[in-house]
């Protein structure tokens, strides 16, 4: 019997320091955890990881999360690849983001069904996703801030409709297919021009501005009856405007989407009609203020619409002068 309760005594002597073990361990993990996810100087750490870095639009948002970040006393690390088609590139920079302990991540996803994974992966490591510029059919995340995408087509459309008559032919350069963003700016400009029974020549142009040249030319060549041409972002307008010049077509009306310094330029310079501005700074600060409000464990509005509205040539120096004061300029 003696023995039996000794035997008994020494089980649950060593559940108890195997518990305590555990405890132990698990609070070192913790520990661990948060000194890597720690700033330099014990900031919080945000990833962004966008759809590319190089363009003036990615440049505005950054900017916007950059201010916020100060503001807020937080620390972003800024990530994309070379083109916005190298989806694959973006979801290593994610999982890198992941491994290396952040905070909190802001991802602007290029293609949204491929980086589903990914974010999922982010979400079981404890750290919160917040989506920018794209939208993604990912349930934890804190939230989407962006553009209503399909209402700043239905802009574009509108704006660019008295010019229009019954059975016009109108040309589209589209960022790449299978971007929910491109497909709501395609979209809504349609259905704004759904009563006029318009021939729509659309184009993948994959948000790249040489190719747009030369996407439009061909166009231009086998279609020399186009009425307006309508391209989904700045970059894709800019390459329309030189194809428009090369093919002695200037009097096509032209407009933009995005609403960046070369394409207010433009626009100012009337090679455009007019540009459907996002707000891309605001994106940007919008986007960290609501991560840090997820880190901190605050409410954060599960959809935030940045904005959008037509920059013409009545409004164009004014919209020139606040992009400026963002950038610094």
């Amino acid at each position: 019997m003696k023995m039996k309760k000794n035997k008994f005594i020494l089980l649950i002597s060593m559940i108890f320091t195997l518990a305590l073990l555990a405890a132990c361990s698990s609070e070192n993990k913790a520990s661990n955890s948060e000194s890597g996810k720690a700033g330099s100087d014990g900031n919080l750490k945000i990833g962004v990881v966008l759809k590319q870095l190089n363009t003036e639009y990615w440049k505005i948002v950054m900017a916007g999360a950059e201010d916020a970040a100060k503001e807020l006393g937080a620390e972003v690390d800024f990530l994309g690849p070379q083109a916005e088609t190298q989806y694959e590139q973006q979801i290593k920079m994610i999982e890198d983001q992941i491994a290396t302990g952040v905070n909190a991540l802001v991802v602007a996803p290029s293609q949204p069904d491929s980086v589903i994974p990914a974010l999922n992966n982010a979400d079981q490591s404890g750290i919160p996703v917040v989506l920018v510029d794209t939208d993604a059919d990912f349930k934890d995340k804190v939230s989407f801030v962006g553009t209503g995408n399909l209402k700043a087509g239905q802009l574009a459309g509108k704006h660019i409709a008295e010019l229009l008559k019954d059975g016009d032919k109108v040309a589209i350069l589209r960022g790449q297919m299978g971007s929910q963003t491109f497909d709501e700016r395609v979209n809504g400009f349609q259905e704004a021009l759904a009563d006029k029974d318009i021939e729509f020549i659309v184009q993948d142009a994959q948000h790249d501005r040489e190719k747009s040249v030369n996407i439009l030319e061909n166009i231009l060549t086998a279609n020399p009856d186009i009425k307006a041409v309508y391209a989904t972002s700045d970059e894709m307008a800019l390459g329309a405007a030189k194809a428009l010049a090369n093919k002695g077509k200037q009097n096509i009306p032209l407009i933009g989407f995005d609403g960046t310094p070369n394409g207010l330029a433009a626009l100012q310079d009337g090679d455009m009609v007019a540009n459907v501005a996002q707000d891309p700074y605001n994106m940007g600060f919008q986007a960290i203020e609501a991560a840090v409000k997820a880190v901190k464990g605050e409410k954060v509005e599960k959809r935030m619409d940045s904005g959008a509205k037509v920059i013409t040539e009545e409004n164009v120096a004014e919209a020139i002068e606040k992009i400026n004061g963002n950038l610094g300029k």
